[in-house]
């Protein structure tokens, strides 16, 4: 991230000022005069002012973490108001009472409904959080967020977002949110399969119901020796009864035809009787020819008649077999009893079809609960592939060399070869001093801050790697405090470094530091007179 300016207004102990930091190259130290103590002293001027309101307008926090009250100009009612510019074309303005915060690029608005929202978008477009920040550009006496002094979840936390690897994390929300989903899926598919298996077995309870009360009425049929008639409903049977009966008719119309014919048949003899014995012709001696002819229609009539009587007796023999047949005695009791056992039949195959139907969904819901199950066991292997353990833990420990490395370059020029330090994968450090390991914690003050100096240097070569843009600006903050004269030598050669591409900020009251970089630095001058702090 680059820096190119700042306009400060009612900020701190500043009316109004402002810095632009495409004017400054190499090293600036920053000089500061506080007229309303000690013209000579510099203590209560306002140098870190400028720190504070660079991370003001970014974070919207100081690092010294100051009170709301004592943040905004207190001589006069002044909008606390601070406006950055950073990669040429990015403005942002974040105001106090009321808390605003506005963001441009290009001249384009990108400010979100809410301060949190424009922040969130703001860090993710910088790719740059208040960690990092911290941890890259500032190094002083106030900078609580000391690497060496973080949890190993913030020392990741930085690692991840100086190495763009955050977004992993990113992904890994959208595997839990996932897994989540394919473990509903999967509960929702078990439940509908416990549900649909439970309504198999009660079907089947009342399938075995019903068919122990089918048995039992056949059984009672059986008794009643009118089994057969099961196959028969109600309906059917009332049926039958109606065809007998019409049967019956038929049967009588058939003997009275037949008893017509008889008669016809007793009629046409008694004519062919008086027929042949009626006279001849007196004048032939023959029978007249009328007489001849009817006798011999009469003959047919009567062939006739006796072939129509056997077809009727035939035809009435069958009927009365039918008759017989479905002469059957049918209480009303047994027609209930058959009429219920058809309904019970009725109902047990509509039963069997539903336990099939249900069977097919069980197994439907079995396939869908396996298929979420799958999904839900990929899920969690790249949840974990996601997770600090996988792939996050993997990236970290092959650039554990170059940190490392790099690292140990700046503490050896600082500590001149007394002091190594070494990160493991889960970044817990171990420190010598040559004569064997000491914990941080033990360490004085300027031990401490050789060794700090040199990992945040080395988190700074991190954003090589990254291929994140690097920060112009580093600021050193009273760096100097603590350090020997061989630790101040050596903070000055690795400035010597810096200043080739960073613009490199300093504020000390080490005399020796001055002396050494004062014919390398320009100055910029922090006075304070009557309550104001002023830059120039």
């Amino acid at each position: 991230m680059k820096i190119n300016s700042i306009k400060i207004e009612g900020f701190l102990s500043v009316k109004e000022a402002e810095i632009n930091f495409d004017n400054y190259f190499g090293i600036t130290n920053i000089v500061g005069v506080n007229e309303d103590t000690n013209p000579i002293s510099s203590n209560g001027a306002g140098k870190s002012t400028i720190i504070e309101a660079v991370s003001f307008a970014l974070f919207g926090k100081t690092i010294r973490k100051t009170t709301e009250k004592n943040l905004r100009y207190a001589l006069e009612k002044v909008p606390c108001k601070v406006t950055i510019t950073v990669n040429d074309n990015v403005v942002i303005t974040r105001t106090k009472k009321p808390p605003s915060l506005l963001v441009e690029v290009d001249g384009k608005s990108y400010t979100k409904e809410g301060i949190l929202p424009t922040q969130e978008y703001l860090e993710k477009f910088l790719n740059i959080n208040y960690n990092v920040f911290l941890a890259s550009m500032v190094f002083g006496q106030q900078n609580t967020m000391n690497f060496l002094s973080a949890t190993p979840e913030e020392k990741r936390s930085i690692i991840q977002n100086f190495l763009n690897i955050s977004d992993l994390f990113k992904h890994r929300s959208k595997i839990r949110s996932l897994k989540t989903t394919f473990s509903n899926e999967k509960k929702v598919a078990s439940t509908l399969q416990a549900e649909s298996m439970q309504k198999v077995t009660n079907l089947k309870g009342t399938n075995k119901k019903l068919k122990n009360a089918l048995d039992r009425g056949e059984e009672t049929l059986k008794e009643s020796d009118i089994t057969f008639v099961k196959k028969f409903s109600m309906t059917e049977l009332q049926d039958i009864e109606q065809r007998r009966a019409e049967m019956v008719l038929t049967c009588q119309g058939v003997e009275n035809k037949i008893h017509t014919a008889l008669s016809t048949i007793t009629r046409l003899k008694g004519n062919i009787q008086k027929y042949e014995e009626n006279t001849t012709c007196e004048h032939c001696n023959k029978k007249p020819r009328v007489i001849w002819e009817q006798l011999e229609s009469d003959k047919l009539e009567i062939e006739k008649a006796y072939l129509t009587r056997d077809k009727l007796r035939k035809k009435l023999a069958k009927l009365n077999k039918e008759v017989d047949k479905f002469h059957i005695p049918i209480s009303s009791s047994d027609f209930e009893l058959i009429e219920n056992l058809k309904g019970i039949e009725t109902e047990i195959k509509v039963i069997k079809k539903q336990i099939r139907n249900q069977q097919t969904i069980s197994r439907r819901h079995s396939v869908d609960m396996e298929e979420a199950q799958k999904k839900y066991d990929l899920m969690r292997f790249w949840e974990q592939a996601f997770s600090e353990q996988g792939l996050i833990k993997y990236i970290i420990r092959n650039i554990l060399e170059f940190f490392n490395t790099r690292s140990n370059y700046y503490l050896n020029i600082l500590s001149r070869g007394v002091f190594s330090i070494e990160f493991d994968d889960i970044l817990n450090e171990t420190i010598s001093n040559g004569l064997g390991n000491v914990a941080f914690d033990t360490l004085s003050g300027g031990e401490k801050k050789k060794v700090s100096l040199a990992v945040m240097l080395s988190l700074n070569d991190l954003l090589r790697l990254s291929g994140k843009e690097k920060s112009n600006i580093i600021f050193f903050d009273e760096v100097a405090d603590s350090l020997d004269r061989e630790g101040v030598k050596g903070l000055c050669e690795l400035i010597d470094e810096l200043k080739e591409d960073k613009k490199v900020f300093i504020i000390s009251h080490n005399e020796y530091l001055t002396s050494i970089i004062e014919d390398k630095a320009t100055e910029l001058v922090v006075k304070k007179e009557k309550g104001t702090t002023s830059f120039a």
